[in-house]
């Protein structure tokens, strides 16, 4: 099933656990509480708020004061999750995306993805760093 189909299917699920039951169907990792989140965010209508005009604008996301992030997003605090490099003085190969960790070239651009302070909860990648 293509994505646009499997999200058309999404959109006319009537619960979180319709939406659960549809993920496992197709081999999506999702548990209830991000079925729970999604459910939500499909279902919502309306004007957007100040924070979700901000994400479309490029300013930042924030969930309870966490910064929510993307998967290409990085900043000055990035730290390797693997091999503590950090953003100042990991070794890039631009042309192919790659970064150098634990001696061997890694197939992803740094990102807050492979970062440290980075966790998934409630269905969101969030930035832990310590201010």
């Amino acid at each position: 099933m293509e994505n646009k189909e499997l999200l058309e299917k999404a959109r006319q699920a009537n619960s979180p656990e319709e939406l659960l039951a549809l993920a496992k169907e197709n081999d999506y990792e999702l548990d209830e509480e991000g079925a729970k989140a999604y459910f939500e965010q499909l279902k919502k209508t309306g004007e957007l708020s100040d924070d979700e005009l901000d994400n479309v604008a490029g300013g930042g996301c924030y969930n309870g004061g966490r910064l929510v992030v993307t998967q290409f997003h990085c900043c000055e605090n990035w730290i390797c999750k693997k091999c503590g490099d950090s953003y100042q003085h990991v070794l890039i190969r631009p042309i192919a995306d790659q970064h150098l960790c634990k001696g061997r070239w890694v197939n992803r651009k740094i990102g807050c993805l492979d970062c440290k302070y980075c966790s998934y909860e409630k269905a969101l990648w969030l930035c832990n760093y310590p201010k």
